[in-house]
């Protein structure tokens, strides 16, 4: 070949076929290869190296599981995992920070040939190919590059058109008895017989087997397996590899593999994001922020990157931050933001759970529900059909709770932390489903045994409009959390306030809070005391809940007062306005107050006299003359007895402690739900189930717009192990856990865990207000 001239330079090419190499092709390959090629592991101990060649698929060398020919199943790899890194970043220890994946079913395998190198106790068969092709319990999760980009994990494609191999380079990634992959170039003497290629230069040791043989151009055309003659290394080709399995029982899942375009990094088309200005439709900014919700869902990482509203990526960890992120976005731009948001607040401030999925309905329904709009549907009927279409799958879903028998099992779905679940488990169980259980922050690393206390869950929440800056009010949930307060009883008493004012006047000296509880409604012409309540100019702005009345408000007033040690204010109680205010506060240690509830915790009460009138109260119910009278004692008994659990929450850092804390939270009221109204299928499979009781939308955008929104949270948990899109698409249409059980891809659902049935039926109802919001206003 002509050597061109090199002109006047100083430089010039000296051997054309060498070609010229870029750094950044180079680390591409290797970047892959760190991502595709896993340790392979069993009882802890390295005993190969396997690559990723489909989604949860898996290729492997068959002496390193010892298997005879014909072997298949879950037997031959029991106890064996797949380990690989989670990060793109030399930053994270591999060790830390790898993910481990079990291997759950030999697909097909063939042993070693006699004339491979020896191991003793593996049988060996003529033709052998030494191949193990596995099933993984679920693809690996998406790679997380230093900018916070999610790269999603692909894999080798086996062909099974032969290579000529010559003496061009290949590059061996290989685990040779180390936790990070190493790398070897095979330059020499690179030589292929009938069923093995033979190559010099590449160094290896135990483990090593099983990893694969990669071209410049980063395609896969070996693996290796051994040495031969102990001067030379040897692989197999996997064109022979890939036309054995293509013969077999298990070749359309390769030929699926083959035939998938490799996934790539990209902003969506239809995400309605836009990186600069531009406008976007309603369902476009629902779609983006729905998408970012569905990163958390299920028992993932603590954390996840995605893509915020002008397309750059965001590190998250709860949907608190996603909305946060999503928040700052001009709604003129991004609109369809709020309301997924709200749906999102709402639910947290309702539940503790079930946000994510309430905000992934609610952004399926608004995003579909702009569609058919576009498409001529007027939003009158649109919202009645869609409407309709939600109230029957309500009712199926209710149908398919059963009582709740593991609130463990439950537990876990709503926490990664598996010391979390555990002890959120067994405290929801001392608590008893309608007790009161507080998480708090611990002064240890661990999660310390529960505490029992005198405790009370009152189902009445704040008696005026939320103040946002009120003193302990957390902006999201929109829950007052007060810390030892005062607590003042009041009926609907008469008065001008000032005595009052002098009261809160001096607890703002004294710097604690005054919780109020009344039975007497603000419009209450005689409640001038509670219309005095809002004026900040008289002191700190107590916190009033308005306790439901009726004809156990007094009772109600005076199980409070025994449990808090206050004296209630009542038209009989012979206390006037204006006298002795401060020596009739109760206290109690702790009061969480939100919209529909409030907590209290540790009462002040004389523990005695609280025995006595328990003991009374029960007597009494034996002589009850009407059902008004033994249900108004019943709940007085109730009162009086209710407990609550605390758990004290450890970590090695402050910030580790209020993530931590917030899970195990989350994972208690997961676990109370299910043990109140029992469970359904978790992983987003209750609201496929939900789908049957609907026609197939045909002629009825409403309906349709139901049925795409409730397989939105399974279709956002199954994506994530890699599945082809019409897989996924094809099990949405089974929606049935026992169907699902015989596909293919079942391993993808054996681990889901059960919902509470309550936080389910919570989050549709809340994205059926959100999505009636937001076509009422439209």
């Amino acid at each position: 070949m002509e050597v061109p001239d090199s002109g006047p330079a100083l430089q010039a090419v000296t051997k054309a076929g060498a070609g010229m190499h870029s750094t950044q092709d180079a680390r591409a390959r290797l970047a892959e290869a760190e991502s595709r090629v896993a340790r392979l592991e069993r009882g802890g101990s390295q005993v190969a190296t396997g690559f990723l060649v489909g989604p949860a698929l898996l290729l492997t060398v068959s002496h390193a599981v010892r298997l005879s020919l014909g072997a298949s199943g879950a037997g031959p790899v029991a106890g064996m995992v797949a380990v690989f890194p989670r990060y793109d970043d030399p930053g994270h220890a591999a060790a830390q920070d790898a993910v481990r994946i079990p291997l759950i079913e030999l697909l097909d395998s063939s042993p070693p040939a006699p004339d491979d190198p020896e191991q003793p106790g593996v049988k060996t068969a003529e033709g052998g190919l030494d191949f193990a092709f596995v099933r993984l319990a679920e693809h690996p999760p998406h790679v997380v590059e230093p900018n916070g980009l999610l790269r999603p994990r692909a894999y080798y494609k086996p062909f099974d058109e032969d290579y000529a191999f010559g003496s061009g380079p290949l590059s061996l990634f290989h685990f040779p008895l180390r936790l990070l992959l190493d790398y070897s170039k095979a330059e020499k003497d690179l030589r292929s017989g009938d069923s093995r290629v033979r190559y010099r230069a590449a160094n290896t040791l135990r483990g090593s087997s099983g990893g694969p043989l990669v071209t410049e151009d980063g395609c896969l055309v070996a693996m290796h397996h051994g040495y031969h003659d102990r001067t030379k290394n040897q692989g197999i080709p996997t064109s022979l590899i890939a036309s054995r399995i293509l013969a077999g029982r298990h070749a359309e899942l390769l030929r699926d593999a083959l035939a998938r375009p490799l996934p790539s990094v990209r902003v969506p088309e239809d995400s309605g994001i836009r990186r600069s200005g531009g406008d976007a439709t309603p369902g476009g900014g629902a779609r983006a922020v729905g998408a970012a919700m569905s990163a958390l869902l299920g028992s993932r990482p603590p954390d996840a990157t995605v893509l915020g509203p002008d397309g750059q990526p965001v590190r998250v960890t709860s949907a608190r931050q996603v909305a946060a992120c999503f928040r700052t976005a001009d709604p003129r731009a991004v609109p369809g933001i709020d309301p997924v948001v709200e749906a999102a607040r709402a639910m947290d401030a309702a539940s503790g759970d079930g946000a994510l999925t309430a905000a992934v309905l609610t952004a399926a329904l608004i995003g579909e529900a702009a569609d058919q709009r576009a498409r001529g549907s007027g939003s009158r009927e649109l919202l009645r059909e869609s409407v309709d279409a939600l109230d029957l799958a309500r009712a199926a879903l209710a149908d398919l709770a059963v009582p709740c028998s593991r609130p463990d099992a439950v537990a876990r779905g709503a926490t990664a932390d598996p010391e979390a679940a555990e002890a959120a488990s067994a405290a929801a169980l001392l608590a008893g489903p309608y007790g009161v259980l507080v998480c708090e922050p611990g002064v240890t690393r661990a999660i310390e045994k529960p505490t029992v206390r005198q405790g009370l869950r009152l189902p009445a929440g704040y008696a005026f409009p939320y103040a946002a800056d009120a003193p302990g009010t957390d902006a999201w949930t929109r829950r007052t959390r007060l810390e030892k307060p005062y607590v003042l009883l009041l009926d609907s008493v008469t008065g001008d306030g000032e005595a009052f004012r002098r009261l809160r006047d001096r607890l703002g000296r004294e710097g604690r809070p005054l919780l109020v509880l009344t039975t007497a409604d603000a419009s209450d012409p005689r409640s001038g005391l509670l219309r005095a309540l809002r004026d900040p100019a008289d002191g700190p702005v107590p916190t009033v809940v308005r306790v439901p009345a009726g004809r156990q408000g007094h009772l109600r007033l005076r199980s409070l007062a025994l449990l808090t040690g206050a004296t209630a204010l009542t038209e009989s109680s012979g206390v006037l306005p204006g006298t002795a205010w401060f020596d009739v506060l109760g206290r109690v240690d702790l009061a969480v107050v939100s919209a529909s509830e409030t907590v209290l915790v540790g009462g002040g009460g004389d523990a005695r006299m609280l025995e006595r009138w328990t003991v009374s109260a029960r007597a009494l119910l034996d002589l009850a003359a009407s059902d008004d009278e033994r249900s108004a004692l019943e709940e007085q008994v109730a009162w009086l007895t209710s407990r609550a659990v605390s758990l004290a929450v450890g970590a090695d850092t402050e910030a580790a402690i209020a993530a931590r804390t917030e899970s195990v939270e989350r994972a208690a009221h997961t676990a109370r739900a299910a043990l109140r109204y029992g469970t359904v299928p978790g992983g987003g499979l209750a609201l496929l189930r939900a789908r049957a009781a609907l026609s197939d939308g045909t002629g009825d955008p409403g309906t349709h717009v139901v049925r795409t929104a409730l397989a939105a949270p399974f279709r956002a948990l199954a994506s994530t192990a890699g599945p082809a899109p019409d897989d996924v698409e094809r099990w949405c249409a089974l929606g049935d856990p026992d169907a699902l059980a015989r596909e293919p891809a079942a391993g993808l659902f054996a681990d889901r865990s059960e919902d509470a049935a309550e936080t389910v039926l919570l989050a549709l109802d809340t994205a059926k207000a959100a999505l009636t919001g937001f076509l009422a206003g439209s």
